[in-house]
C-alpha cells in the first residue's frame, strides 16, 4: 500500500473512531451532563438534538463544496473545526454555547459521515 493511500485511510480511520465515540458517549452519560450542567429535560433534548440540525444543514449544503473547493483542503478544514466543537463544549456551561456547540459538531462531521465515502472511492485517483 503506497504512503499516500495509507495516509488517507488512516485519517479516515482516526475521524470516524472520534464521530463514533461522540456519538455514543454522549447517550452513555446523559443524565451525568444533565446534572452537572444544571439543566432541564427540555434543554437536555434540545442539546441533543442540536448535533443532528447541524447534520441536516450540512448534509443539504455541503454536496456543492466539493464541486468548489480540493477534498483535502475541507476534510483538513472539518476535521480542525470539529475539534474546535468538541473542545468548547468541553470549556462552556453557557446553554447556548453548548447548543451552539453541538450544532456545529453534527456540520463539521458532515464531510465524514455523510459525504467522504462516496467521494473518496469515486474520486481517490483525482488530487
Amino acid at each position: 500500500m503506497n504512503h499516500m493511500l495509507y495516509s488517507v485511510k488512516s485519517f479516515h480511520f482516526l475521524t470516524n473512531i472520534l464521530i463514533n465515540y461522540d456519538h455514543g458517549i454522549i447517550p452513555a452519560c446523559i443524565k451525568k451532563i444533565e446534572s452537572d450542567l444544571g439543566i432541564n429535560d427540555l434543554q437536555l433534548g434540545l442539546l441533543s438534538s442540536s448535533v443532528y440540525a447541524g447534520i441536516i444543514i450540512g448534509s443539504i449544503k455541503g454536496a456543492g463544496f466539493y464541486e468548489k473547493y480540493k477534498t483535502k483542503q475541507i476534510l483538513t478544514l472539518c476535521l480542525l473545526f470539529y475539534i474546535l466543537s468538541l473542545s468548547l463544549f468541553l470549556l462552556t456551561k453557557n446553554i447556548m454555547l453548548l447548543y451552539f456547540s453541538r450544532f456545529l459538531t453534527g456540520l463539521f462531521q458532515v464531510c465524514f459521515i455523510n459525504l467522504i465515502g462516496i467521494f473518496s472511492n469515486l474520486f481517490s485517483c483525482v488530487d
